[in-house]
């Protein structure tokens, strides 16, 4: 349901404290949009900067078996001194026709190399990205982690071609803690809604991302956005229009909210305070 046909009174700017209130949610928004967007752009410029080490280009400039499998162990341990110091999930190295030449999950080589990899959500838009580029997808269910992560993927060319991605792996949960350290010391709360309509995150809950059994299906995990009676579509009509951010006080019979946005990504991050 969007804002059509409601009953709502919507305030943007009003004298006192519905303006200070609404105020102190964009300013709670724009704090916690900074956060997210260090973190993306931290493991981004990571992500750019292992692609570049000599052990990629040298394995794809040899046809010799014994050196490749040389150059695929020196990869491996590239892979685990990533894993090491910036706690990825999963990393691995695809060739374009989808199949593994590296992974390793947590902090362990795997051998059971896939070779369907071109079926993945972050496959295509990470060849499709540019040189030093990166894609950072939205939220999937890792087979390998068995939980919900976000993917960041960047080309690796060698002599000007792009022979392979790299891609790594961050649990959820480490956009989470950051949201919920901010939302612990502010007096609104912090969600983030993904483009599909579901909550991923709210500081006023917990929301679990490890697997649950053969279940995979988003429904599964995540409940819809639902404030006041709006979907997240009609909540961002009403406070933002057609923008990229928004604040303003959504009011529906007796609840009424003071709440901001700014969209990151395939992300809605929402800040609110029920008055």
């Amino acid at each position: 349901m969007t804002c059509a046909g409601l009953a709502l009174a919507l305030t943007l700017a009003t004298p006192g404290g519905a303006k200070a209130d609404a105020a102190a949610m964009d300013a709670l928004a724009e704090r916690a949009a900074a956060a997210i967007g260090r973190l993306h752009s931290n493991a981004q410029r990571a992500l750019v900067t292992v692609a570049q080490d000599e052990a990629f280009a040298d394995y794809f400039h040899t046809h010799d078996d014994d050196d490749r499998h040389r150059h695929k162990s020196r990869i491996d341990q590239v892979s685990l001194a990533t894993q090491d110091k910036f706690h990825v999930e999963e990393m691995c190295l695809i060739d374009p026709q989808g199949a593994e030449i590296s992974r390793i999950v947590g902090d362990e080589i795997a051998h059971d190399l896939a070779t369907d990899e071109a079926d993945a959500p972050f496959f295509a838009p990470g060849f499709a990205a540019g040189h030093r580029q990166v894609y950072t997808s939205p939220i999937y269910l890792s087979p390998d982690a068995d939980k919900w992560v976000v993917a960041y993927v960047t080309p690796v060319l060698v002599d000007g071609d792009k022979r392979s991605i790299l891609h790594y792996e961050h649990a959820f949960t480490v956009y989470g803690e950051i949201l919920q350290n901010l939302a612990d010391r502010a007096d609104g709360a912090l969600m983030i809604v993904a483009d599909t309509g579901h909550v991923i995150f709210d500081s006023r809950t917990q929301i679990p991302i490890e697997r649950k059994g053969d279940l995979e299906a988003r429904d599964d995990y995540f409940a819809s956005f639902d404030l006041a009676g709006l979907d997240l579509a009609g909540f961002r009509e009403a406070i933002g229009g057609a923008e990229s951010q928004g604040q303003g006080r959504i009011t529906m019979g007796e609840a009424a909210h003071d709440a901001a946005f700014r969209v990151i990504g395939p992300w809605t991050l929402i800040s609110l305070q029920a008055l």
